[in-house]
């Protein structure tokens, strides 16, 4: 699942803040939010100030005091929308101004940072936490990660079948023949969408060059890669091979059934198909040319039917990797083959 802050309100990305700070080891934290209100109006520039301990090399201890701002926004956060915080900094002096980001700064953001520390030289350093930096000092802080209702490193762990699990974490020995025995007794429909990849890359089939660049992928292919070239090609095996093999094609299998079954990310799925909804969007409204336009608008409709179609997609392909898990894997863990 994606690592996201956008479901939190103004307060609560304040708050998160404050407590990632304490569990970082800051200390004489202050939050100055004062209100009861949704936002901070009255802030003097910064959300929260406090003392991180710094040990100097001949080991001596000092604390740095920090300014903190917070901005949630869902784009990119302005110029005019820090300049309080800077003016506050050159007026009292920390050691360090943090601008701590929900997604990130924008680039006229960014050059004016770069241009103040320039032409000003002031006399505290300048950070920025943007969401990738929050995502990577959040790792492992579990409880904190629970109380803003952020994703957990090992989501998928909830979803993830048991047999798949006892499968990858032992290498089996399994015999070629047992393993295409169990595949020829799958109901047909659900195997072949559940390793069509997996046929792909065993089979390899040869292309065409295109000519034109009307070609489709299926024009150019000079070789079948269904099931029955992929049962040909996996009873070509030599026996000293299969077991390595077979392993390795179950295991390939259902990484790219369960990475398109995954529940747990459903939302990381439905928030990149809204996030293609509103850049087609955005070059729609932008654009003046007609053509242009309607090539963008006929863009638009395939993400638009991804989105509609991803939970019923995505339950039926969970539903075909249980199926795949129960009628094919549990057997192959049962298999004893004589080596």
């Amino acid at each position: 699942m994606r690592f996201t802050l956008d479901h939190l309100s103004d307060t609560e990305f304040e708050e998160f803040c404050f407590d990632l700070l304490k569990s970082l080891d800051f200390v004489n934290l202050s939050w100055r939010k004062g209100t009861g209100l949704a936002s901070s109006p009255s802030d003097q520039g910064r959300d929260i100030q406090g003392l991180l301990l710094r040990n100097d090399i001949d080991g001596s201890q000092h604390h740095e005091q920090w300014f903190v701002e917070c901005k949630h926004y869902v784009k990119g956060v302005p110029p005019e929308k820090i300049q309080g915080a800077i003016s506050w900094a050159n007026a009292k002096r920390p050691d360090v101004l943090l601008i701590i980001v929900s997604n990130f700064l924008s680039n006229p953001t960014k050059s004016h940072i770069e241009e103040h520390q320039k032409e000003n030289k002031p006399p505290y350093r300048i950070k920025v936490w943007e969401l990738k930096d929050l995502d990577s000092l959040t790792s492992g802080k579990n409880d904190l990660r629970r109380k803003y209702r952020l994703p957990s490193e090992l989501n998928f762990l909830s979803v993830l079948n048991n047999y798949h699990i006892a499968y990858a974490m032992k290498p089996q020995l399994n015999t070629i023949e047992y393993f295409i025995e169990l595949m020829d007794s799958l109901n047909a429909e659900k195997r072949d969408e559940a390793f069509a990849m997996t046929y792909f890359d065993i089979v390899r089939p040869r292309f065409l060059e295109p000519i034109s660049g009307d070609e489709t992928m299926g024009d150019l292919k000079l070789d079948r890669d269904d099931y029955r070239a992929f049962r040909d090609k996996c009873l070509s095996m030599t026996s000293d091979a299969s077991p390595t093999f077979v392993h390795m094609t179950v295991t390939s299998g259902l990484s790219w059934l369960f990475n398109m079954a995954d529940k747990s990310a459903l939302k990381e799925m439905e928030d990149t198909q809204k996030f293609l909804i509103e850049r087609l969007e955005e070059e729609i409204a932008e654009e003046t040319d007609g053509d242009k336009k309607a090539m963008l608008e006929n863009m638009l409709e395939l993400p638009q039917r991804s989105l509609r179609e991803l939970p019923g997609r995505v339950e039926r392909l969970y539903d075909i990797y249980t199926y795949v898990c129960e009628e094919l894997v549990r057997k192959l863990l049962a298999e004893k083959p004589n080596i």
